[in-house]
């Protein structure tokens, strides 16, 4: 070896050395943050160990006198007494490191520190130049003295001498300790674990393919013409690589995911690595192709068989690195090869060194770990993985650990003065800055809770789900059932109410009375044995964690009660008035009949909703009274339709003239060309506070406005849930609690509307309805409810609008029976025409 070949030897050694980095980048990017100082100090701890196990038996095995094409006898320790040896030596030793730190990224996240040592012991003193020897033993010499070498057998640069055989390792060894936890759920397909850094990680990669060309372009052990050939054909194989990774995941995926841009890199580097040499330029692309796409079947048949690669290290060196060995056979030019062989007999060969590979690598692997696993746990504890292996590996612990820790103690404590650690001028110690701020509002917030609840004049109590053990109280709770804190604690609520006809202690007739809609008329028991009447309801709370408990207020009513007996006795009195009262009831009702006409005349006819371009519209009202409380009201204007709906509190004379005063204003600010959402509920809020606060009413109402112009709809305002009907009757439900607040409550309210926008296709449309509908109680005491009327609907809307109306309202009255509705029925109907209109000229 002359001095130029060495020096060109010694530079690629150093830009192998440099694919140690590159993967400790790639491996620590593309796992969680929790782990990245663990992968980190795994690369770094295998290539002291490699370059160590190498140097003392590795090279003797891989590269000493051949015992009949065996293993190696001599070299052991090697004493380095030429610059040739040496810089052989160098260079296959960082080959070693290679394939060794390949099982890293594969395991990463749940193996032991010291069980990750043993495995790439294993690989360096053992497998690795084992099979090396069979592969390359006498490649610095004037021939092949290894088995597999003599059969002919070409790896030029170690596909399969490299990185096959870390991959088979890594196999074995993750069959051994499993998958991460929730890595795959027995429910909903496999749970991507997303890395920490990707700019970390594509660094790494980048690495990697500079590394590369030492790897490949030093394997030809001399700076010949050669050499830049070779190099061409490397990065080649690895955009070839890239590119397809990147079409295969943007086709799958509909997204260019950053992992397979990374993989598909890397698996044509890997692939072409056995043949770089004796190939053309077309071909290495070739080889890079299809080595990106068998390293994508790989990764999706690992997932599918559960087996957790944390990196897809085995699909794009196990996967790649078989490819590109049979490549060889395939592309490779015979005379370069020098093998002698026919096609046949040089693919024969090299699936045979690839079975010999996977047989060597993963067998011995599996055996060891297996009964080391026995003895030993290879795995850390399911404790010590969900903290992280950078703290239970290493107590490397980082400002993020510092700041989970705060928050787990305040979690457990429910401590809301405790504040987090804050590090100045870091990203961390903003998160902590933020996150102390959100706990000093919460702290605020939770304070005034606790001064509404000590200070509430009913009595508060909540209490569990199974037991009806209380488990807080108020102190007006206290006060009225004669118990100091200490004893309500732990009681059962049972022992506190009483129902009409009920023994003392039946918890479930106590639960069901309570939970059900309004306040009711119980019994309390106060300690000293006092039977007294109570007001009292219940609600259920539901946690994050679907854990529930029960809300109560009490409310003691014997004062009221002594007053409605009082009342009673005035009753009489009040009877005697009723006479007089006659006359005036027969002028009011004749004042309702006219509000009641004028009302009906106010509602859109047929004609006018017939008259609507785009959509087919229909509607129906019914009031509880002579005059009703409901409104609605759809408003054709030159840029589309507004259909507008809303429920006066209440319902009679004075709830039918709000709602006459809303359909008045809403049409005015039609006229008056004001169509901006927010200032039209603005305005009209307005116009109803002051009308109301004029008339000394209470009066208020929901109101919703839909704005339809050419297949888009903007909802604003709060009512009822927007039921969006689809072509095929699926149907989407709009909360609009968000979009505004009921009108007439205050003067000022602009900051609370908002709205929202929707498109409707053909077909499309929505319905609109009041709780007149949705709380209509039938003989049974149950409500109609909103499932039932979307489920109604779903059924429906393949009918016309007036079918759909008609089939809704006739369910209703089904569900009703012989009872009568305690609430104004309104309901709106409207569908999206299926044929397409002109477009309106501006």
């Amino acid at each position: 070896m002359n001095v130029t070949d060495t020096l060109w030897i010694l530079v690629c050694s150093g830009l192998v050395f440099l694919m140690q980095p590159g993967f400790m980048c790639l491996e620590s990017g593309l796992t969680r943050s929790k782990n990245s100082i663990n992968v980190a100090v795994k690369n770094i701890a295998d290539f002291g160990i490699s370059v160590t196990l190498f140097w003392a038996v590795g090279y003797a095995l891989m590269f000493g006198e051949s015992l009949a094409g065996w293993v190696g006898i001599s070299n052991f320790f090697i004493s380095i007494d030429s610059a040739s040896v040496a810089t052989f030596f160098l260079f296959q030793t960082m080959f070693c490191s290679t394939s060794t730190t390949i099982v890293s990224g594969a395991v990463a996240e749940r193996m032991k520190f010291i069980s990750y040592l043993v495995v790439s012991s294993l690989v360096s003193g053992l497998i690795y130049p084992v099979f090396g020897g069979w592969a390359w033993s006498g490649i610095n010499g004037a021939q092949a003295l290894g088995w597999l070498g003599r059969l002919g057998f070409i790896d030029f640069a170690g596909s399969t001498v490299v990185h096959s055989v870390g991959a088979w390792v890594s196999l074995a060894v993750l069959l051994i300790v499993g998958p991460r936890a929730g890595r795959f759920r027995y429910s909903g397909g496999p749970r991507k674990i997303h890395g920490s850094n990707m700019q970390l990680a594509v660094l790494g990669t980048m690495l990697l393919w500079f590394g590369w060309l030492g790897f490949n372009g030093g394997s030809n052990l001399a700076l010949d013409d050669k050499v830049p050939e070779i190099m061409v054909n490397t990065i080649m194989a690895g955009a070839s690589g890239m590119i397809t990774g990147a079409a295969i995941s943007w086709h799958r995926r509909k997204i260019p995911q950053v992992e397979a841009l990374m993989n598909g890199s890397l698996a044509g580097l890997v692939a072409i690595t056995a043949s770089c040499y004796a190939v053309t330029t077309a071909e290495a692309v070739i080889i890079g192709v299809i080595g990106a796409g068998v390293m994508m079947l790989v990764a999706q048949l690992l997932e599918d068989w559960k087996i957790d690669d944390a990196v897809d290290a085995i699909a794009v060196h196990g996967g790649a690195g078989i490819w590109g060995t049979l490549a060889v056979a395939w592309f490779g030019d015979p005379e370069i090869l020098g093998t002698g062989l026919e096609f046949r007999e040089q693919l024969g060969v090299q699936v045979l060194g690839i079975i010999v590979a996977g047989a060597w690598a993963f067998s011995m692997t599996y055996v060891l770990l297996w009964f080391i696993n026995r003895t030993i746990s290879l795995r850390v504890s399911l404790a010590e993985e969900k903290v992280g292996l950078n703290i239970s590996e290493h107590e490397a612990k980082t400002e993020i650990h510092d700041l989970f820790q705060v928050m787990n103690e305040q979690a457990k404590n429910q401590d809301l003065s405790l504040r987090v650690p804050v590090e100045p001028f870091t990203e961390v110690g903003q998160i902590a800055h933020r996150y102390n701020q959100v706990m000093a509002a919460l702290e605020e917030a939770v304070s005034k809770t606790q001064a509404i609840f000590n200070t509430a004049t009913d009595g508060i109590l909540t209490f569990t789900s199974s037991s009806l053990e209380i488990t807080k109280a108020n102190p007006s709770a206290e006060k009225i059932f004669g118990y100091p804190f200490s004893e309500l604690m732990g009681l059962s609520l049972d022992r506190l109410i009483v129902l009409p006809e009920q023994t003392i202690g039946d918890r479930l007739m106590v639960l069901q009375q309570l939970l059900k809609p309004g306040r009711h008329e119980v019994f309390g028991l106060r300690s000293n044995g006092e039977i007294f009447p109570l007001e009292a309801t219940a609600i259920e709370a539901v946690l994050h964690d679907n854990h529930t408990f029960y809300v109560g207020t009490f409310r003691d009513i014997t004062q009221r009660k002594l007053t409605e007996e009082a009342l009673a006795n005035a009753n009489q009195e009040i009877l005697a008035l009723n006479k007089q009262l006659q006359a005036e009831n027969f002028r009011m009702s004749t004042e309702l009949d006219v509000a009641r006409k004028l009302q009906k005349i106010l509602l859109p006819t047929d004609r006018d909703m017939s008259e609507i371009m785009e959509l087919d519209i229909c509607a129906f009202m019914e009031p509880a009274s002579e005059v009703g409380g409901d409104y609605y009201d759809i408003l054709p204007h030159s840029r589309g339709v507004k259909i507008a709906i809303g429920d006066v509190t209440g319902h009679g004379l004075e709830s039918g003239v709000l709602s006459i005063m809303v359909q008045t204003a809403v049409r005015t600010l039609l006229e008056t060309k004001q169509e901006n959402s927010q200032h039209f509920l603005d305005i009209l809020n307005r116009t109803i506070y002051h009308n109301v606060h004029r008339m000394r009413s209470e009066k208020n109402l929901t109101f919703m406005m839909l704005d339809y112009d050419r297949g888009s709809l903007k909802v604003s305002g709060q009512h009822e849930e927007l039921l969006i009907v689809r072509r095929d009757g699926t149907i989407e439900r709009i909360d609009t609690i968000d979009l505004g607040i009921p009108l007439g409550l205050e003067e000022e309210m602009s900051d609370f509307f908002t709205s929202i926008s929707i498109q409707l296709s053909p077909g499309d449309g929505g319905i609109l309805y009041t709780d007149g509908i949705t709380e209509s109680i039938g003989p049974n005491g149950k409500y109609y409810g909103l499932r039932r009327l979307c489920d109604r609907i779903s059924a429906l809307w393949g009918e016309s609008v007036e079918d759909v109306r008609d089939g809704i309202i006739h369910d209703v009255r089904l569900h009703l029976g012989e009872a009568t509705s305690n609430d104004d029925i309104t309901l709106v109907v409207f569908k999206r025409k299926n044929e397409e209109l002109p477009e309106v000229s501006e």
